[in-house]
This record gives C-alpha cells, sequence and structure tokens, in this order.
C-alpha cells in the first residue's frame, strides 16, 4: 500500500493539495488512512492518505515509509509515503 501525508486544516484542503502537489489523477487519492495531530502552534494536521499510485516513481520521493513518520502503534498498514510539509500562510 502506498500513502500520500499532506499537512493542512482540513480533509478537504489536504486532497486537493495532494492532487495539486502529485499530479496524480484525484480518483487515484483513496480513502483518508490516518489524521495526525503534530501538536503545534499550528492549526494543520498530516492528513495520511491512500492512493492506487507508486509514490517510490514520484521524482519528490525520499525514500520514506509511513511508520517513520507516524506512531506505530496506530497503523493498520505500512507502505511508502509521499509527504507534504505544512502550507505557509501569513496572516493575525
Amino acid at each position: 500500500m502506498n500513502f500520500i501525508s499532506v499537512m493542512a486544516i482540513t480533509e478537504a484542503i489536504a486532497r486537493e493539495q495532494a492532487v495539486i502537489q502529485t499530479g496524480y489523477d484525484p480518483d487515484t487519492i483513496g480513502p483518508l488512512a490516518i489524521v495526525v495531530d503534530q501538536r503545534t502552534s499550528s492549526r494543520q494536521k498530516a492528513f495520511v492518505f491512500e492512493t492506487a499510485n507508486d509514490v517510490t516513481n514520484h521524482p519528490l520521493f525520499a525514500n520514506a515509509r509511513l511508520s517513520d513518520t507516524v506512531d506505530a502503534p496506530r497503523l493498520e498498514a505500512d507502505g511508502p509515503v509521499l509527504n507534504f510539509g505544512p502550507e505557509v500562510t501569513v496572516g493575525g
């Protein structure tokens, strides 16, 4: 199983960013696998989606597994993950 992890405020924004950042077809971004609250001052969380795509072939893949980025006891499955960091915003 392959995964895409995106930092965002909501699942809808994370899913949209997953499509934009990866260039994958929206239909290949599967169900939400897990949401990880980083417990930082940012309101953004890591939304991890299953994907039908082989993320190891993506040019931005950095040889990471989901278990490297998320608490292992909370995982039902493991596999390669394509990570995208928090969206930088300005405001107050």
